[in-house]
C-alpha cells in the first residue's frame, strides 16, 4: 500500500501524569495527525502513537513520574490537509447565562500565544 492510498486522520488522546507517591496527578489531552488507509488501521495507529508516548522517568525532585495513555477520545478522518483545516475543538462547559453582554468587544489580537509542546 502506498502513501497515495492513505488519508489524514486526527486523534485526541487523554493521558494521565502522576507520581509514584500519589502527591501529583494531572490529565493532559494531545492531538496527533497521521496517515492511514481507513478507520480500522487508523484506530490501531492511534493506539500505537499513544502507547509510544507512555513513559516513566525520574523528575528533578527525585520522584518517579508516569505518563500513561488513558484513552483515545476522538478519531476523525480529515481527508486531505488544507490550509486552515480545524483539527481540534473543545466546546467547554455549558453555562446557563452568558458572562458577556451581547455587545462585548473581544480582543483576540491581544492573545498571549505560547507553544503547546
Amino acid at each position: 500500500m502506498s502513501r497515495d492510498d492513505e488519508v489524514w486522520f486526527s486523534a485526541s488522546m487523554k493521558f494521565a501524569l502522576y507520581t509514584q507517591d500519589g502527591k501529583f496527578f494531572q490529565h493532559s489531552v494531545s492531538v496527533y495527525l497521521f496517515r492511514a488507509p481507513d478507520h480500522d488501521v487508523a484506530r490501531l495507529r492511534a493506539l500505537q502513537i499513544g502507547a509510544g508516548q507512555e513513559q516513566i522517568y525520574l523528575n528533578a525532585e527525585g520522584s518517579l513520574i508516569r505518563i500513561a495513555l488513558v484513552q483515545v477520545d476522538t478519531l476523525d478522518m480529515i481527508g486531505e490537509i488544507e490550509d486552515g483545516v480545524e483539527v481540534y475543538s473543545w466546546p467547554g462547559p455549558e453555562e446557563n447565562q452568558s458572562p458577556f453582554p451581547w455587545s462585548h468587544k473581544f480582543n483576540p489580537g491581544e492573545s498571549d500565544f505560547y507553544p503547546s509542546v
